[in-house]
């Protein structure tokens, strides 16, 4: 049983930890904003500066074990797992590159 809690409440802490830092990122960036441009050198601070913080908050959650495998075995049961899942999400498209042009085929001599 212990063996089984451990990696659940270790997804539970990087659920987490990722979720400070999306609304860390958000908060942050809505203030610079107010106060000044943009720029990419202050995003990639705010974001690398956000993740040491949501690393530190996380670490001192405490996980309610006996919900954790109470959810866990409930999600596991066949019902559940027969369940349509939502689509995902869909990810943003890259820039189109220009195709590239096929030569024209040289004339066999026969």
């Amino acid at each position: 049983m212990k063996d089984k809690l451990k990696p659940l409440i270790k997804e539970a802490k990087k659920t987490a930890q990722r979720a400070i830092h999306q609304h860390l990122v958000v908060q942050l960036k809505e203030i610079t904003l107010k106060f000044s441009e943009g720029s990419k050198k202050l995003d990639k601070k705010i974001d690398k500066e956000a993740k040491k913080l949501a690393r530190k908050f996380a670490k001192d959650i405490k996980i309610d074990k006996e919900a954790l495998l109470k959810d866990n075995t409930v999600a596991k049961t066949p019902e559940a797992a027969s369940a349509p899942k939502a689509p995902a999400a869909p990810k943003a498209e890259a820039p189109a590159k220009p195709a590239a042009k096929k030569a024209a085929a040289k004339p066999t001599a026969e």
